[in-house]
């Protein structure tokens, strides 16, 4: 809809499932249109791989910034330029 502000959300189990398809550049280009992109029960590593895919596909290459509350969440943190941990 042009104009309109969208909304993507995407599980874990929809990520493998992109994956296993190599539609990564599909999903992305899909993703850079929306206004907010939210994962849900998504592992670890799928959290990092998700900041390494904007890190590495989007022209002019965004700061990528990853917030996070616990031990789950380090992988992605460490993968993102700015990285936050939020303790408490």
């Amino acid at each position: 809809r042009e104009g309109k502000p969208v909304a993507l959300l995407v599980t874990g189990q929809a990520l493998e499932e992109l994956c296993a398809a190599s539609a990564e550049a599909e999903f992305l280009q899909l993703a850079v249109d929306c206004r907010v992109v939210i994962a849900c029960r998504v592992s670890p590593s799928q959290k990092a791989q998700m900041v390494r895919l904007v890190r590495t596909s989007v022209t002019p290459t965004p700061v990528t910034l990853a917030v996070g509350d616990g031990a789950n969440d380090v992988p992605m943190i460490q993968e993102a330029q700015v990285g936050v941990g939020i303790s408490g």
